[in-house]
């Protein structure tokens, strides 16, 4: 059973990883949630004890909150396999052998993380500031050393770009830090979803 990772990072102000993915299309979001809200239960009532699995990932519950509240959505891996069972989480017999599989996986943590090397930039014109650039860039570099360099669009999505290799002159880049990087995120996020709630409203 692997657990999911919740790439919380702690310190005088937390924050999520901007490795996480972020989701801003409401229904997106809604589908997320009923998987993580679905599966067997692993343990009594609600709240930051419970957890929940489809037989194969194990998650803490309040996953389900982060995704409808913040739009954080749990590693791509496990959101492969939510979209492959139509977002309907099975629901594995909840006997004494599903528990204790489930709480020694919980003990011993979700795997180790990609061994990637991830910088993040902001590119910035006249009118921008690090906390609301023009836009966000990435370089990733793998153990073997294959580099791509990436920017984030509207879906929320990374996606190539030239950006880092071939700047324009009219903007700055300037490197940012994976805290400035993800208030970045999660700035956007709230915008682009406040956006879409209020775009459906009036339609």
């Amino acid at each position: 059973m692997r657990v999911a990772r919740d790439f919380a990072v702690r310190g005088p102000v937390p924050y999520h990883a901007p490795e996480r993915p972020r989701v801003a299309d409401p229904d997106r979001r809604r589908q997320i949630a009923d998987y993580l809200a679905g599966g067997a239960t692993i343990g009594h009532g609600s709240g930051p004890a419970v957890l929940h699995t489809d037989g194969v990932w194990l998650w803490p519950e309040r996953f389900v909150e982060e995704i409808l509240e913040h739009g954080l959505a749990p590693e791509p891996d496990l959101v492969d396999q939510m979209q492959a069972r139509a977002f309907r989480a099975p629901a594995p017999a909840q006997d004494e052998r599903l528990a204790a599989e489930a709480l020694a996986a919980w003990r011993s943590g979700p795997p180790a993380p990609p061994r990637l090397l991830i910088t993040y930039f902001v590119r910035l014109d006249e009118d921008s500031s690090p906390d609301a650039p023009v836009s966000l860039l990435r370089r990733t570099v793998t153990p073997d050393g294959r580099m791509a360099e990436e920017a984030l669009w509207r879906d929320m999505a990374w996606h190539p770009t030239y950006a880092l290799s071939s700047p324009k002159i009219d903007y700055d880049i300037r490197e940012a830090s994976p805290a400035q990087a993800a208030r970045v995120l999660d700035a956007w996020c709230a915008k682009w979803h406040a956006e879409q709630v209020r775009r459906r409203a009036t339609t």
